[in-house]
Order: structure tokens, then sequence, then C-alpha cells
């Protein structure tokens, strides 16, 4: 049935349009989470945008107030910023976030398979953006999204798309738990082989040293990169040891040191944030022939020389490096690191350098490995995308 899907040249003229209140049901069953009688909360910052799944989960004992009760087959949509695209299927009994809304199809209108692949094209998505109201927290007011209408196929049709884009999803699926194998593999090599606690400690000054990021303030930013210009990378940009340029601010070059300046192989370091698991995270820096440096609630780390880099960035993956981390943060809401404070970090390292360089060569490999992988899954999640707006 799938193969006799021609995607490119869809005929939508027995296509129908349907209200969204006449798409789903809102799920507005409220609860408090010590009289919920279930194990499972899951507020937005468990869902991961453009991810039909939900790969976190939080405890009801959590959270306090009135939150929204959800079941199997159920959809969590983030109504607050919607531009972070959160929607995801429940498969549990529990409660979710008030800042979202639980969805349930209606079966008559739309095949429950293809629904949550619905809420996730760039339709419905850039609706409900524009249908957004407030400021700093933009929010979906169901009388406005209720009253939206969307072009649908005939549910002999549904079916068959359904088939289609489950099928991409279980591709993306596999090569998720291919890497998740890999990285688990790799995690256990630093810890076993290159962590040694039996012997001396190697303090991070004495692999590099701290670079202080830029301070600036919102007069002072640009609207575009040019020569003259600095891109300025803050916590945001850095995601699962690498560096994405997604939000970037821009600062005049003439406000930025010579040594802010990050050149190839040094390390952009999360130094605050309102999330524990954040601080400290880092990413290494690849030279793209443009100006780049830090934010003040970043830093850079500048290693002594290439075997310093290889050490660090297994070093700065590793659950030890996070444990050490944990345990010298300062601040309540905001979590915080001192430039000093990753100068005095130290871990207990092989000593023995014809073993260390054996382990340091395993351990480069499985890293391009998961490289790869996680490119390979980025391209089946674009081909996802591509086939869900394909379809809507």
């Amino acid at each position: 049935m799938i193969q006799k899907i021609d995607l490119n040249n869809l005929d939508k003229s027995t296509w129908e349009t349907f209200k969204f209140e006449d798409i789903a049901q809102k799920i507005s069953k409220t609860i408090k989470p010590d009289e919920a009688k279930v194990d499972i909360y899951i507020g937005l910052e468990h869902i991961d945008a453009n991810d039909i799944h939900i790969r976190r989960k939080g405890v009801p004992a959590d959270v306090k107030g009135g939150k929204l009760r959800c079941y199997p087959g159920d959809v969590i949509f983030g109504k607050r910023r919607a531009y972070q695209r959160k929607a995801a299927i429940v498969d549990f009994d529990g409660i979710c976030s008030a800042h979202a809304f639980v969805f349930r199809a209606n079966e008559e209108i739309i095949d429950s398979k293809l629904f949550p692949f619905f809420l996730h094209s760039d339709q419905f998505m850039h609706r409900m953006i524009d249908i957004s109201v407030g400021g700093l927290s933009p929010t979906i007011n169901w009388g406005d999204l209720k009253q939206q209408e969307f072009l649908l196929p005939p549910k002999d049709q549904q079916v068959k798309l359904a088939e289609l884009l489950w099928a991409m999803d279980d591709v993306v699926e596999r090569e998720l738990e291919t890497s998740k194998a890999v990285k688990e593999t790799y995690l256990v090599k630093i810890e076993r082989e290159l962590i040694n606690r039996k012997n001396q400690k190697v303090h991070f000054e004495d692999l590099g040293e701290v670079i202080r990021g830029v301070g600036y303030k919102p007069n002072d930013l640009l609207d575009s990169y040019s020569d003259n210009n600095c891109i300025i990378l803050r916590s945001n940009n850095i995601f699962e040891s690498r560096i994405n340029y997604d939000d970037i601010k821009i600062l005049n070059l003439e406000g930025v040191k010579s040594k802010q300046i990050l050149k190839q192989g040094d390390f952009a370091i999360c130094m605050s944030n309102g999330s524990k698991d954040l601080v400290g995270k880092s990413a290494l820096y690849v030279d793209e022939g443009k100006n780049v440096s830090i934010g003040s609630f970043c830093a850079g780390f500048r290693p002594n020389d290439l075997l310093s880099q290889r050490i660090l960035k297994h070093l700065f993956s590793s659950e030890s490096y996070r444990y050490a981390i944990k345990r010298i943060l300062t601040g309540s809401a905001i979590n915080n690191l001192k430039p000093s404070d990753i100068e005095s970090l130290f871990l207990r390292l092989e000593e023995d350098k014809s073993k260390m360089e054996e382990v340091l060569i395993e351990l480069d490999v499985l890293d391009s490995n998961i490289g790869v992988l996680d490119s390979k899954i980025q391209s089946s999640k674009a081909l996802q995308k591509s086939l869900i707006n394909q379809v809507f």
C-alpha cells in the first residue's frame, strides 16, 4: 500500500477542511499531583523539539499545583512558546504541565496514528505561532485554536500515509538505538581506561587555560555578520558536545579582545544556567573562517597542545567530569561556575603514556563513529520532516 503513495503528486481534490475542535478533543481534567495516583509527570522540559516521543520523565512529587491528566494515546502539546515545536505521544497514565494542551484525536475525522505527525507539520506549527499571544512567554488560547481550519485527506488515505510516516519513524528510532549503544560503550571506556582513580591528580589548569567570555549590552548587538564583526556563542549554542549556530549574537570586533577569539581546538563551556545538567557542558570549536567568541555566561578553554586537547575532549564527556562539576556549583535558582573552578578541577588519569595513547586512539574512533551516526540521524529526521510537510 505504501508504494502506491506519490507524495510529490498528492491529489487533494477530495480532501476536506475541518475546524481543529472537530479534529481533536481537548482533555481538561485537572488534578493535584499528590492526588493523581500515578507515577509519571511530564513537564515541557521533558519533551524535545520536533520529536513525537517522550524520552524523559519526572514524578508527581517534583511539582505542585493543578496538573492535567493524560492517558495512553493522548498527545501533549506545548501551548506556551509554540515556536519550540513540542508535541509528543503519551504511552502511560500520568499527569503533565498545565502549560500544555492534552489532545485526543477524533477518530471519525483523523486517524490517531497520523494525528501526531499532523501536529508536527509546518502548516500546523506556523499557525500556532501566529495565534500565540503575549510577550516574553507567548501562549495559545483554546478559543483561538479550536476555530482554526485545516485540510485533511480522506480516512482511507490517512491509514496509508500514517504507515509511511511511522515506517520513517522506525528508521530514526533504530538509528537512535545504535547511537545510544555506541555512546554507552564510549562513556564506559573513558571511565574504565582513561580515568584511573589510583593515579595522581591532573588539574585542568595543567592542560590549558580558561578564556573569559565577552560582556555586552543589548544596544551593542548587530543585525548581521561581516569580517569586522564577531559571532558570540551562548549556552544554547553548546549542544551534545558540538556547537550549533542557531540564534547567535553578533558584536563589533572592536569589543572583543584578540585572546577571546576562539581558535581551532578550543572548547566553549557553559558557565551559568538554571539547569545543573547544562552548566559545564562543553563543545569543541572547529574553525570555519569566521570570528567567533563566547558570551559572559560561557567561557573558553584553550588546551596547551594536541595531546591535552584529545584528553579534554573525552574528559568533558565523562560522568566523572559531570559529577565534579555538580559538586562545585554555586547559586540556587541559577547555577554558576567561575573560571577558577574550571582551572582547579582535577581527574586521575592514566599515567602510562603508551597505554594512554592506545586508549585515546580507541576513544577517538568511537567519538568519530558517534559523529557519523548523529549526522545520519539528522539526515533521517530532515527526511522525516520533509515527508510530513509533503503530506500536510
